[in-house]
């Protein structure tokens, strides 16, 4: 029998953090899922931490090219499951986090996301996610916490991600929308999620970042971006 949810992850030198997001899955109260590990472009020891991990539940591809678009889109290939989690390798999940998706992601909505909490704990960094989970909640802005979440079947029809490196998320959103003309969720779960984005650039750069690149068009000169990896 197919799962019903698949947990897609691509990961880009991710050793340091994969180990907790894999640990988190294992330890779902709902277990009918599949997990699909895509690791694009490491240099460091991640596919080797994922192999050892591999089993009925898990299993782990590689391709060359560092394009975390072109990785989700590889993993939907070998996912089974009728709904899609697309999960980033340094975010990890609550414990019923899987329950809640299947029980929240109803079939008026086409994509959702999760809340966010930090995995440090500083004051700034938990108003920064306060502040992300304000706009998914109100849908003041519609994006991704970390986690993303739609249908194998939508996510087939609009051809997946674009293949960009910057709001790839928010682009998938709206194809997602109009080609369903269903509602972006936030559901009530949260997931934990690295903040080294904001200790190695800080709060203000990377502020100021996302609000560049929230006032450009949907799509156009995203490729252009100086989006810098973190690792």
């Amino acid at each position: 029998m197919d799962p019903k949810i698949s947990i897609i992850i691509p990961a880009h030198n991710e050793e340091n953090y994969i180990r907790k997001t894999l640990h988190s899955i294992k330890n779902q109260t709902y277990q009918n899922y599949e997990t699909v590990v895509v690791a694009n472009g490491c240099t460091d020891g991640t596919e080797d931490l994922v192999k050892k991990r591999t089993n009925d539940k898990t299993k782990f591809f590689s391709i060359s090219e560092a394009n975390v678009s072109k990785a989700r889109n590889f993993g939907s290939k070998f996912a089974n499951g009728e709904i899609f989690l697309f999960l980033d390798a340094d975010t990890t999940l609550e414990e019923d986090s899987l329950q809640k998706i299947k029980d929240q992601f109803t079939e008026e909505y086409s994509v959702a996301t999760t809340r966010a909490i930090p995995d440090d704990q500083k004051m700034k960094f938990k108003f920064a996610l306060g502040f992300k989970n304000f706009y998914h909640r109100t849908k003041l802005y519609q994006g991704c916490s970390g986690a993303l979440i739609c249908r194998k079947e939508d996510f087939h029809a609009v051809n997946g991600y674009p293949e960009i490196v910057v709001k790839e998320h928010r682009k998938l959103i709206i194809d997602l929308k109009r080609h369903t003309k269903k509602k972006f969720k936030c559901l009530d779960t949260n997931v934990t999620t690295s903040m080294r984005r904001f200790q190695q650039w800080g709060l203000t750069k990377a502020t100021f970042f996302w609000i560049k690149e929230w006032g450009k068009n949907y799509v156009s000169d995203l490729k252009d971006s100086d989006y810098e990896k973190v690792r």
